[in-house]
């Protein structure tokens, strides 16, 4: 039986490329507003997209012929990525140069809350960067 992926326009500008497992197998590449048709052999598959060191949580589907899987970035996490990585060298800047004890310490709080959002997203949150929309015919 054959199945579409596709993995439409993002909001934002994304020049990486998916690769898409089904059964633990590479089956397609997919770049921005691409889709490709597959041929499975079995109506139960695990299905999951990667790129770099970023992804999406494995999936278990029961397909039919025609069935369309589409791959969604999760902006929240790409935009976050690049809010929570600004602020460090203000926060490590301001943290050093108070005087006062109790701004240093504040100020410290913060970047440690900042790098610990960040760990967050780059080693728990790296599964939940692509979402999988399995929509049926």
């Amino acid at each position: 039986m054959k199945i579409t992926i596709k993995r439409p326009k993002s909001k934002i500008y994304d020049e990486s490329k998916y690769r898409i497992y089904i059964n633990g197998q590479k089956v397609a590449t997919l770049q921005e507003n691409q889709l490709q048709e597959i041929e499975v052999n079995d109506s139960l598959i695990t299905i999951e997209a990667r790129f770099n060191w970023f992804g999406s949580k494995k999936l278990n589907l029961k397909v039919n012929d025609g069935d369309v899987i589409e791959f969604l970035t999760n902006t929240l996490f790409s935009k976050a990525s690049i809010i929570l990585v600004a602020p460090i060298a203000i926060l490590w800047v301001t943290t050093k140069n108070f005087e006062t004890l109790w701004l240093k310490w504040i100020f410290g709080i913060l970047l440690a809350v900042d790098v610990l959002l960040i760990l967050y997203v780059l080693i728990i949150a790296r599964r939940k960067w692509v979402s999988i929309n399995h929509i049926k015919q």
